[in-house]
């Protein structure tokens, strides 16, 4: 009877738990509680929030607890892994946009312009934290957060609390998402990047022909205009790169569940 009692009272704390540790790396990595304007609490509490929410419908399908602690350790780290690769790939989608615009200040010069990034709390180039501000409001625009909370659901049918097996489809996802990150960053700074190009080959043709002028003074000049004019002409076409493109993200995550895209 005793037996009976502490299983019926420990296999809805495991669930809970296991439930836990899946959808809080999607919620602390993901817009709009990535943010560290949100306090840890409240980002906490809606964790566990949506934990209690979750725990009665992945009861029916759960394995049982893990009788040593061992194997609860390694279950509830698969557990984990599997909401930081949804998370992770949701934090590339913002990410493409911010390498796009840390290498468009580069070439500017503007290294040493730069500012706190709500989201990560480190410094970053200022033209990284706008275009990063950017894809955050687009992704949540279109509702890419709550496709990914879709994701984090539909993974309870696949993949039963306690029952996830690690396949190499993840990792091949992943290797896919990484290159393709890359491309859309590239895609979005090319623009930027060769007409800043063509601006710093002005100021050398005129450092060549004129050289009783400042060219520090003026090829700064010419850099910092060129990249307020280029951004405000090519901020349309980023954002519609970026939105014809985030489906892609979108599409792993439902891959690695198996949900239907």
């Amino acid at each position: 009877m005793s037996d009976m009692l502490v299983s019926l009272l420990t296999q809805p704390l495991w669930v809970f738990v296991a439930v836990l540790a899946r959808i809080s790396p999607p919620l602390m990595l993901a817009p709009p509680t990535r943010s560290a304007a949100v306090p840890m609490r409240i980002r906490a509490l809606i964790a566990i929030a949506a934990g209690l929410l979750l725990t009665p419908m992945a009861m029916p399908t759960a394995g049982p607890m893990p009788g040593d602690l061992l194997n609860l350790g390694l279950a509830l780290a698969v557990e984990a892994l599997l909401g930081l690769l949804l998370g992770s790939i949701m934090l590339m989608a913002i990410s493409c946009l911010q390498i796009a615009g840390q290498t468009a200040g580069h070439l500017a010069g503007f290294d040493m312009a730069t500012a706190v990034d709500p989201g990560s709390n480190e410094e970053m180039p200022v033209v990284s934290n706008m275009l990063g501000w950017l894809a955050m409001a687009i992704l949540l625009i279109i509702g890419g957060h709550r496709q990914l909370l879709d994701c984090c659901l539909e993974s309870f049918t696949r993949y039963p609390v306690g029952q996830i097996v690690v396949e190499d489809s993840w990792f091949h996802e992943i290797e896919y998402v990484l290159r393709f990150t890359f491309v859309i960053a590239i895609r979005a700074a090319a623009p930027l990047g060769i007409a800043l190009l063509l601006a710093n080959l002005v100021t050398g043709l005129l450092a060549r022909t004129l050289p009783q002028l400042n060219v520090l003074a003026i090829g700064f000049n010419i850099n910092a205009l060129a990249l307020l004019m280029l951004l405000f002409v090519t901020v349309g076409s980023i954002s519609y790169v970026f939105q014809a493109e985030l489906s892609t993200w979108v599409g792993t995550c439902q891959r690695i569940v198996g949900a239907d895209p």
